[in-house]
């Protein structure tokens, strides 16, 4: 029996089910991912890889009036964080399970790049390899 869908899973779903292994790994398709789909919106921040390859350690993506934010916390440790901002003051700060967090992510984005044709390629393109 195939594996279902991300139509099926939803974006967050279909992440956590292929990375669930690998959170690194997630770490740096997401950032690759929210890099070429919303730059204006994506702030990414990578450790200099002067001893070794450069990772992500960090990556912050704006979406509304939403602040998604996912750190490494060292090892295995990922700190995902939700933000709700009000004429751009951020007034409520919450930490998340990466669970939930790439569930809400997930769904936010995928509100977002189901407006356009090319949003639904990117989120198909990411989702399906």
């Amino acid at each position: 029996m195939a594996e279902p869908g991300w139509e099926t899973l939803g974006v967050g779903g279909a992440l956590l089910a292929r990375y669930r292994g690998d959170q690194q790994a997630l770490v740096e398709q997401l950032a690759v991912f929210l890099e070429g789909t919303l730059p204006r919106q994506t702030a990414v921040h990578r450790t200099l890889g002067v001893l070794g390859p450069r990772h992500t350690d960090h990556l912050k993506v704006e979406l509304g009036d939403l602040r998604f934010e996912l750190r490494s916390g060292g090892g295995a440790n990922l700190e995902a964080t939700r933000t709700r901002i009000v004429r751009g003051v951020a007034v409520r700060n919450e930490r998340l399970a990466l669970e939930a967090w790439l569930h809400e992510l997930g769904a936010t984005l995928s509100a977002e790049l189901e407006q356009t044709e090319a949003g639904r390629a990117a989120l198909s393109k990411l989702l399906d390899g």
